[in-house]
């Protein structure tokens, strides 16, 4: 589902309160659980991102209480059991790299992944830290990255001393800086540590826990032994990031905001994006607990936000309405984010008319006249946000996938409506089914179709008929899979075009992301996900497949499309021990009951 914005009628005077932070929420519940005896964490995030952390401390056995304000955690680590784990992140790389570190000081083995977008994100650097320090830790496919099998820390340390290559992401400090207290006296060397005030916000909740941490100007760390954690109660501040898309939006609307919840000043490392407001033009006033934005336009600035890269994409977007050039530095790490941001930034501004330039880690937006378009938000949740931004100033803003904000701000939507921007749901036309041979789409399709009154369409019996062949078999032992591939391609493109129809798609449609980009124009995709063994029972007829000729070739194909399948579906629906009207009727409630924004 995509929705479309609609611009503010006229300037707004209003008051919204800011959820609070993500980050030093899971800082918290890290903390918690390192902590003996009860620990209430209050005003706390609740988002997809501090749910999967939640979810991993539970699942390794750790207690945890939510109630509607709080998060209670009665447990610790010494809870944990001498078993085997799988933890799940989901999309959070805070919640992955902090667990990592406090994996290897608990019993038991557990393996560490989450969903395809978070298996991109880089871990070696604090892999390499923690074996240092003599964990046990094994890359369960490509090197550097998830997921990760963690074994329990050796009785001895290697060492004491750790240097670490802090250049990637600040998160890797944090963690260790979190779970070092539990062995003893560490110090850790950094070189070009990126995203400082990250780690002025971890030494912040470690004193906050009664843990002393020595600074010597960010280039090392030191935390002496015979510290205890100790808190009854942490009180989570507002999340200065989300704040900046009301900021923002306050700013090229000349509207007034009060931003509730924001403590000032704070270690947040996005406050510096208010100030960075100030000197495009805007008036910020500050109180202990709340921020005023008078906005009166935008003009272009000069800046380095190395250490605050969150809000780079908010300020990107925002430069499209200054007249001139603005530069944004310190963009080295945006590459490692859920998506390359940078090439997203830069192709999305595109799509407005809006001329960007990268030179080195300088990113140069030439702004001014910004003009309308459909974004794509790549599963990132800030580009949804940030680029939400321009809709409340310009008519025909369409945001694809509005529901990749749940990672940290899941009532964003209900929030930014507050100030005024409409929100006008566009419900796609057709379904799209995909998934690997035997999932069951060509079986599913004319039932779904009959259900919700609309037409059945299957590919591979359209490029058949187009390449006057009996069936894909036939087109791949006479033409080649060449030939069908290039057919492929042109029924999707024909398919966009159609209205109301349910298409059932061949097992591999999600090898060409153009093709895809047709298919999921004005379309829901579903994936029928199916267990490898139950698709050889259900194919065990139809051994004349072209790829079943081969079963070890088949499942490493299996294995190879497996991500894409995920990377490329609205929803997911297991058919594995379901009948067909099982998994009809639960794609169908998929269907009819798309949440309204």
């Amino acid at each position: 589902m995509n929705i479309e914005l609609l611009p503010l009628k006229n300037p707004a005077n209003i008051r919204i309160k800011i959820p609070g932070s993500k980050s030093y929420t899971n800082r918290a519940l890290i903390l918690a659980s390192l902590t003996k005896g009860v620990v209430e964490i209050i005003n706390p995030l609740f988002s997809d991102d501090t749910n999967a952390m939640i979810d991993c401390l539970k699942t390794l056995g750790i207690k945890i209480n939510i109630q509607p304000e709080k998060i209670v955690v009665a447990g610790d680590i010494s809870d944990v059991k001498n078993s085997r784990f799988i933890l799940n992140a989901n999309l959070s790389a805070t919640t992955i790299r902090f667990i990592l570190a406090l994996c290897y000081l608990t019993k038991g083995e557990k393996i560490l992944t989450g969903k395809p977008g978070l298996l991109m994100r880089p871990i070696k650097d604090l892999v390499d830290g923690l074996k240092k320090l003599g964990a046990k830790i094994v890359y369960l496919d490509k090197k550097g990255f998830p997921p990760v099998k963690v074994f329990p820390m050796v009785s001895v340390m290697k060492t004491k001393n750790i240097k670490l290559n802090g250049n990637i992401s600040s998160q890797f400090l944090s963690a260790l800086l979190m779970t070092a207290p539990i062995l003893g006296e560490i110090k850790i060397e950094v070189g070009n540590l990126t995203s400082i005030p990250y780690v002025d916000m971890t030494i912040e909740m470690l004193n906050r826990f009664g843990i002393n941490v020595v600074n010597e100007n960010y280039k090392k760390f030191i935390v002496f032994k015979d510290q205890t954690y100790k808190a009854n109660a942490v009180m989570i501040e507002g999340d200065y990031s989300s704040a900046t898309y009301f900021a923002a939006a306050a700013a090229i609307t000349k509207s007034t905001v009060v931003l509730e919840n924001l403590k000032t000043p704070s270690k947040q490392a996005d406050a510096k994006f208010f100030k960075i407001l100030e000197e495009m033009g805007n008036k910020i006033t500050r109180k202990s607990s709340e921020i005023t934005v008078e906005g009166k336009g935008v003009k272009p600035v000069t800046v380095d936000m190395k250490d605050c890269p969150d809000s780079i994409q908010t300020l990107a977007v925002l430069s499209s309405f200054a007249k001139g050039q603005t530069k944004i530095s310190g963009i080295q790490t945006l590459k490692f984010k859920e998506t390359n941001r940078v090439n997203a930034i830069a192709s999305q501004l595109k799509k407005m008319k809006i001329k960007t330039e990268v030179i080195k880690n300088v990113l140069i937006i030439y702004g001014g006249n910004p003009k309308s378009a459909i974004i794509k938000t790549y599963d990132d949740h800030r580009m949804a946000m940030s680029f939400a931004v321009v809709g409340s100033k310009l008519n025909g803003i369409i945001i694809e996938n509005p529901k990749v904000v749940d990672k940290t701000f899941p009532l964003f939507w209900e929030e930014i409506k507050k100030l005024g921007i409409g929100i006008k749901k566009i419900e796609p036309s057709k379904l799209v089914l995909i998934g690997f041979m035997g999932a069951g789409k060509s079986s599913v399709a004319p039932l779904l179709a009959k259900k919700l009154n609309k037409e059945a369409v299957e590919m591979d019996l359209i490029i058949a008929k187009k390449a006057k062949r009996e069936s894909v078999a036939q087109i791949f032992e006479k033409d080649g899979e060449k030939t069908f591939r290039l057919l492929e391609l042109k029924t999707a493109k024909k398919l966009e075009q159609k209205k109301d129809i349910v298409i059932s798609t061949g097992g591999g449609v999600i090898m060409n992301s153009k093709l895809m980009e047709h298919l999921k124009k004005d379309s829901l995709v579903v994936f029928l996900d199916t267990e490898f063994e139950t698709i050889k029972k259900r194919l065990a007829d139809f051994s004349d497949r072209p790829l079943w000729k081969n079963e070890k070739k088949t499942k490493e194909l299996f294995d190879t499309r497996l991500p894409l399948y995920y990377k490329y579906s609205d929803f997911i629906v297991k058919t594995d021990g379901k009948s067909l009207g099982m998994i009809v009727n639960e794609v169908n409630e998929v269907f009819e009951n798309l949440e309204s924004l």
